[in-house]
């Protein structure tokens, strides 16, 4: 993924973003999203803290923090993730969620400091220089500020052939034309051919204290969650 140009990855995103993951179920997205509220739950205790959804996709987390009555930036760079995450906006939360275009790989159009937590769900291995978007997370957190960070090891991923998990994965679709069948191969032939960042939970977590993390938590999952903080005696 990561070889193709960024207009056309831009393109597919949001296409596989409305298209299949809208629609296609997930054993562990609902408990773990509900998981990532309560870690932030108990680490934010001021009302409205600030939350950044870097990659945000289609709203899930977005939605379910600002519900819990976290103010929360989400970004991404797939216009089709973004507009589905507005279109499930509810109007009583529209003062809670901002939405907006940004891409991991460059610099993050926010100051210093500006966010009380980050949250990056499988996304990080979607990047093209990790350390780097990790050091811009670093950056835009506040001192003390707290990272969690989900991550699906290479082991689930390639558990199974590219044949087996292109059909696993179009079990969970409601309705199964031809063409959703082609993005879920197009997005499974490139994990198989490992054009996607993979890392164990000691990788991982060893990533981000490179890039100047204080690892607090660690469960190896799969799928492997991390919380972490921004140290607050490191501006």
């Amino acid at each position: 993924m990561r070889r193709i140009a960024p207009a056309l990855q831009r393109y597919f995103w949001s296409l596989y973003g409305r298209q299949i993951l809208d629609r296609q179920h997930s054993p562990w997205k609902v408990p773990q999203v509900r998981r990532i509220v309560e870690l932030l739950q108990a680490r934010l205790s001021a009302p409205g803290s600030r939350v950044l959804d870097a990659g945000c996709g289609t709203g899930e987390v977005t939605l379910a923090l600002a519900q819990a009555g976290f103010r929360v930036t989400g970004i991404d760079f797939a216009p089709g993730m973004l507009a589905s995450t507005r279109e499930k906006l509810p109007p009583g939360l529209t003062q809670s969620v901002s939405v907006q275009p940004m891409d991991l790989n460059a610099r993050l159009r926010f100051p210093d400091a500006t966010f009380d937590a980050v949250t990056n769900i499988s996304v990080l291995q979607l990047t093209t220089n990790p350390a780097f978007t990790l050091g811009e997370l670093w950056r835009v957190l506040k001192p003390g500020g707290t990272l969690v960070l989900l991550h699906v090891p290479q082991s689930q991923s390639h558990e199974r052939s590219a044949r087996e998990t292109i059909a696993f994965r179009r079990r969970g679709l409601e309705a199964r034309p031809i063409w959703k069948t082609i993005l879920i191969a197009v997005k499974s032939w490139a994990e198989h051919a490992s054009s996607i960042w993979y890392w164990n939970a000691t990788e991982l977590q060893q990533l981000l204290v490179e890039c100047h993390f204080e690892s607090l938590s660690l469960d190896p999952g799969p799928p492997i969650l991390i919380v972490a903080q921004r140290p607050a005696d490191k501006p």
